[in-house]
């Protein structure tokens, strides 16, 4: 009866609550605290600690990165951020002013930006995590088509502006260069999509095979 399960079930010790909200706690301060230090001490100078010390346990995993190059307006950013949740994106940094003016997430729905860190920058190439590929996404002569490429075992995958193209600057120290073979173009949502896919459906056919990570 529900008298005698209710004799038989023991309160939860004082101090397991304790301890479980301590533990709690805990993971959300690692959480905030990268996205609090980048606002106080520089974005740059805590995401290289950050990848190079406080996640070396990912040190042979497979992971990817965005970063976009001064995107036009938060509806893009927005819909790449709801792109990096469906797709297990680690983080999304950007560059420029022209989103800074309008931060809105309007179409980042699913509040993606509270669970992926999303980080303005001055500069993609200075934050690019030790042992990741630059992955420039960009129709120029020499890219490589990407039903054929296959996707570095830890990516950051660089995109341009929706009215506009990734200079010669940019793509100078990007390791690769891709593009993806369509009748026309796509906006950066789509793109950002369509890569993320083929990263996925091509599962562990990264460049280290099927037994990395």
């Amino acid at each position: 009866t529900a008298s005698d399960c209710a004799a038989i079930v023991k309160p939860e010790p004082a101090t397991s609550r304790v301890d479980r909200k301590a533990r709690a706690l805990r993971r959300l301060r690692r959480r905030t605290q990268p996205a609090a230090a980048a606002t106080e001490f520089g974005t740059t100078q805590v995401y290289s600690r950050l990848f190079s010390q406080g996640l070396g346990h990912v040190a042979n995993k497979r992971y990817s990165c965005i970063g976009l190059y001064n995107p036009k307006s938060p509806e893009n950013v927005g819909s790449v951020m709801r792109a990096a949740g469906c797709y297990s994106v680690a983080s999304v940094f950007y560059t420029g002013k022209r989103y800074e003016r309008a931060r809105d997430f309007i179409t980042d729905t699913k509040k993606v930006h509270q669970d992926i860190p999303l980080i303005g920058i001055d500069d993609l190439k200075k934050i690019i995590p030790l042992g990741c590929i630059p992955v420039a996404v960009e129709m120029v002569e020499g890219a490589r088509s990407l039903p054929e490429y296959t996707h570095p075992d830890r990516a950051i995958y660089i995109f341009g502006p929706e009215d506009g193209s990734l200079g010669k600057d940019v793509l100078e120290w990007c390791e690769d260069v891709i593009y993806i073979p369509t009748n026309g173009c796509m906006n950066l949502a789509a793109t950002v999509n369509v890569v993320l896919y083929d990263r996925l459906a091509k599962g562990n056919n990264t460049r280290s095979g099927p037994k990395f990570g």
